[in-house]
């Protein structure tokens, strides 16, 4: 292998570990504020994104409520800062007619959700939404 070839190699290596370091990890679980199951959430998708930055982060809503977000490799958390929350359904088949909401579409939009969240550095931060279910 060449010298210069090696060289990029540990500068790719070097851009994916400087960029991992910049984030906390963050666990999280959304609930419905009715105590109702919430596994019709699962595939779901949180996603964070900061006040003072475009770097987003998402992750997928498990069965159990459960999710973990990622933003440059799996799991690695978010940026570290205030965070607005949306979440959204996943796609639905190609020729299936949408399915009926879960959650009211205001979840949907990170200016309307009302859903927040402070991250921060150095630390594993867990994060818990109370969802309403849509009407």
């Amino acid at each position: 292998m060449s010298g210069w070839v090696k060289l990029c190699l540990i500068a790719v290596t070097a851009l994916f570990v400087g960029c991992s370091s910049k984030t906390a990890p963050v666990n999280g679980r959304v609930k419905f504020k009715d105590g109702g199951d919430i596994s019709v959430l699962r595939g779901y998708m949180v996603s964070f994104e900061p006040e003072d930055d475009r770097i987003s982060g998402a992750g997928e809503i498990g069965a159990d409520g459960t999710f973990k977000i990622t933003t440059f490799t799996a799991d690695d958390g978010a940026i570290p800062g205030r965070h607005r929350i949306a979440i959204s359904p996943p796609d639905p088949p190609p020729d299936a007619p949408p399915p009926k909401p879960v959650i009211p579409q205001k979840y949907r939009d990170f200016g309307t959700s009302g859903l927040t969240a402070d991250i921060k550095p150095g630390t594993t931060n867990t994060v818990e939404f109370e969802l309403e279910r849509a009407p």
